[in-house]
């Protein structure tokens, strides 16, 4: 054991509480738990930070909604009188829709100020069924070609993941062992790869979406996985409270700037949600929650989309219907106190 630098606790210490002998304390450490005055999950109490604000705008984004009674300009214009410039839409809307309603939603988008900034794909590209994973991947092309049609930047999705409990959902992020091996990291880049291949020449891109169930649970697997696909289709859905676990929670300005560092212009769109800890639970239990209500460091994440080189869209989701009021409030609070202009109320 002692060859190969594998020593248990048991063999230093004893099995038992009183069954081994006291470990020798000549050379205490100066530092790690109880040697500082704070460490571990625990917040960097002389944390600075730099919220000097760029001049790139935020574009608040909400829901896209059409049906046939209603033209879509006046679609287009509810969504703009609400406060917001950016929107989501889903790929049934505009698939299959005449080229004249689709040129009517353009020309309703520019008058306005209002930009599409995601068209929803979320697929499971990890499936454990080949049949489904490639019915799957089919559909994420679908959604790119409905992208292309309406002048859409991005598709949002995800990684995926390989517990199959999980696939009654076809957004399965569902927590399996299997998930962090590098044949599952194969299998996404080659899905992904396959999806750009029978959607090449188009623009829109797969924006990729973090859960920190998945493979993708950080910026630094976002940045890899950019460079294993190596193409300029493959962007970041960026959503930092997906990226939240424990060590994190309190270090969420460390997160969000390495998130920008590491991923910069590729960041093609934003979700704005919070991260909360159930305050009594002896396991750790991460809850999102409507922004405000958590410990995400809005305050450096708008500075931080202040220095974009154009303006990104951020939405509030996953929340309950009558918090969205609460949201939206608290973004453009944050927003006035750190000098970031949103978009269209500049």
């Amino acid at each position: 054991m002692l060859s190969t630098g594998v020593v248990s606790a048991g063999f230093l210490l004893g099995s038992g509480c009183g069954g081994g002998a006291e470990v020798p304390r000549s050379e205490k450490s100066e530092t790690g738990p109880g040697r500082e005055p704070f460490w571990g999950p625990g917040p960097d109490k002389n944390l600075a930070r730099d919220l000097t604000p760029g001049s790139t705008t935020v574009r608040l984004a909400g829901y896209l909604g059409y049906n046939e009674a209603t033209p879509i300009g006046e679609s287009v214009r509810a969504v703009r009188e609400k406060g917001m410039t950016a929107c989501i839409a889903t790929a049934d809307q505009w698939h299959d829709m005449p080229d004249s309603t689709v040129r009517e939603l353009r020309a309703a988008l520019d008058q306005h100020d209002v930009v599409i900034f995601e068209v929803g794909g979320y697929r499971n590209m990890l499936h454990t069924d080949e049949t489904m994973r490639q019915e799957y991947l089919k559909r994420l092309a679908y959604c790119l070609e409905s992208a292309e049609r309406i002048g859409c930047k991005m598709v949002g999705t995800i990684s995926g993941s390989r517990n199959p409990d999980g696939n009654e959902f076809v957004d399965n992020y569902m927590v399996h062992p299997d998930n962090w091996t590098l044949e599952t990291w194969n299998i996404l880049i080659a899905s992904i790869k396959q999806v750009l291949k029978d959607t090449e020449g188009m623009q829109a891109a797969l924006g990729m979406e973090a859960q920190v169930t998945t493979n993708l649970d950080g910026p630094l697997a976002h940045e890899r996985l950019m460079i294993d696909v190596g193409s300029e289709r493959v962007k970041v859905n960026l959503d930092p409270t997906n990226m939240v676990h424990l060590y994190n929670h309190f270090h969420t300005t460390a997160l969000i700037n390495e998130c920008f560092d590491r991923l910069g212009e590729n960041i093609f769109g934003c979700h704005a949600k919070d991260t909360f800890v159930l305050p009594h639970s002896q396991t750790v239990h991460v809850q999102e929650v409507c922004p405000g209500r958590g410990n995400l460091d809005y305050e450096t994440y708008f500075v931080r989309l202040s220095h974009m080189k154009w303006s990104r869209a951020l939405l509030p989701e996953h929340i309950p219907a009558d918090q969205f009021d609460e949201a939206y409030a608290y973004l453009r609070t944050v927003a006035a106190k750190v000098g970031v202009k949103i978009h269209g109320y500049a």
